[in-house]
């Protein structure tokens, strides 16, 4: 079955956006709801894309979004608690109401993107117990009701990440050393393309359905060795100050409680479980010669200052942003 009509919750966002424009090319109508329409006019460019300003917690206005759509994909979520019990709003009680929806309006099939390493039961941090329960949510309403595929990435990073986006801006003001929390933290990260790849090429698939998919890329890298990938390939003036357990959690705790919540508590626990896949067919595209282009265009002053620029914290997932 061909689902021409799709939803894609956290559209806006750096993973939405490639994939609502990958899903426009091969013919689906996508639907886009998001708080303000007017700073995506990139995405209203494709005749395939339709923008609307909406608010997704509201219980009724879901309801009436996901009238006469084929589909649903869900890439909202949250890195960071602005307030306590924002993980559970976000990851939780967003699910039940999206399954409500779901049903309310007939629709029968929904992709999620979940995160490596989320666990209900066992998950490191808050982040990852609350993704894996939403997760699990949506997988046993799943056995009734909906055809459900969820997608659990390491790190993904591409143009306009908050991952090597982030960590450049950063490093780009630094001199003499960086102080790095959790160095030894290990992670595959994943390209942005490859991971959109197989959403596309899965959501009508009956073969995917109950399905829990990990993506990774084709390398496993320490934190510390991704941060001196950066420092080399874009010659920049300092060396990684790995920090231990302690300090790392001393920086957690000073940094949450700045603006921007660059690094949390809970982030330091997320960390402590590895972002690999074991047992996955692993992306192709490589993190380390990413990178290396990424020095080539952002060689001179005026094409960094563009890079920086678009680089702006959010406590959003990077896939929800909107």
């Amino acid at each position: 079955m061909f689902h021409k009509n799709i939803i894609l919750f956290g559209g806006s966002g750096f993973i939405g956006k490639q994939l609502a424009f990958a899903l426009a090319n091969r013919g689906h109508q996508v639907t886009i709801p998001c708080r303000h329409p007017f700073r995506n006019r990139d995405l209203k460019v494709h005749p395939g894309i339709r923008v609307i300003k909406a608010n997704v917690m509201d219980g009724i206005e879901l309801i009436q979004l996901c009238q006469d759509q084929d589909a649903v994909i869900n890439l909202i979520g949250i890195l960071h608690e602005r307030k306590k019990g924002d993980f559970r709003t976000v990851h939780i009680d967003f699910i039940k109401s999206l399954v409500s929806a779901c049903t309310r309006s007939n629709i029968k099939r929904l992709l999620h993107m979940s995160a490596l390493g989320a666990d209900q039961a066992s998950g490191g941090s808050n982040y990852l117990r609350s993704k894996g329960e939403g997760e699990n949510l949506l997988h046993t309403f799943g056995q009734k009701d909906l055809e459900v595929t969820s997608f659990q990435p390491s790190v993904v990073f591409g143009k306009n990440d908050q991952f090597i986006n982030r960590f450049a801006s950063i490093l780009r003001l630094c001199v003499g050393v960086f102080p790095l929390a959790c160095p030894q933290s290990q992670m595959a990260p994943v390209y942005v393309g490859d991971l959109v790849e197989r959403i596309v090429k899965t959501i009508d698939d009956p073969a995917s359905h109950s399905k829990r998919y990990a993506v990774c890329g084709p390398e496993i890298f320490t934190l510390q060795q991704i941060i001196e990938l950066i420092i080399k390939t874009l010659r920049l003036p300092c060396r990684v100050w790995p920090l231990g357990k302690n300090m790392s959690k001393m920086q957690a705790l000073v940094l949450q409680n700045l603006p921007g919540k660059l690094f949390t508590l809970d982030n330091y626990r997320s960390l402590q479980t590895p972002n690999i896949c074991e047992d996955a067919d692993h992306c192709s595209t490589s993190l380390s010669q990413y990178i290396q282009d990424i020095g080539v265009l952002f060689s001179n002053k005026k094409h960094y200052d563009n890079f920086r620029r678009d680089s702006v914290g959010t406590n959003r997932d990077p896939s929800s942003e909107s």
